[in-house]
């Protein structure tokens, strides 16, 4: 049996708990990554809402009646109104002055 080669019992072990330390550190990153995602989803659904107000407010505007519409549409946009991905609620629209918000409570959600 002399030649054969291999790990020993310890080496083994210390692979074993530098993996279990380092899987320590990456999970909680890759979890929060989720709350990052839907804020950002919902700062462009943000974004859209507030483009589709401006488009509409400068046809009213050609029209002779510089206004922002009362309330969102399906026809502004290409196919549903879009939503707050985190509750599936509606975007908040303020017709005063065409600004959009999420209705959600991630820190992450406020807008910059």
């Amino acid at each position: 049996m002399k030649g054969q080669s291999g790990f020993t019992l310890i080496e083994l072990i210390m692979v074993i708990v530098i993996i279990g330390i380092l899987a320590a550190i990456a999970v909680p990153q890759f979890v929060d990554l989720s709350d990052t995602a839907q804020a950002s989803n919902c700062k462009s659904n943000q974004a859209a809402v507030e483009a589709a107000v401006s488009i509409t407010y400068a046809q009213n505007a050609a029209a002779g009646s510089a206004t922002f519409p009362t309330a969102l549409a399906d026809s502004m946009f290409k196919s549903v109104i879009p939503v707050c991905p985190a509750t599936s609620g509606n975007i908040a629209y303020d017709n005063s002055d065409g600004t959009a918000s999420c209705p959600t409570s991630i820190a992450a959600h406020a807008r910059f």
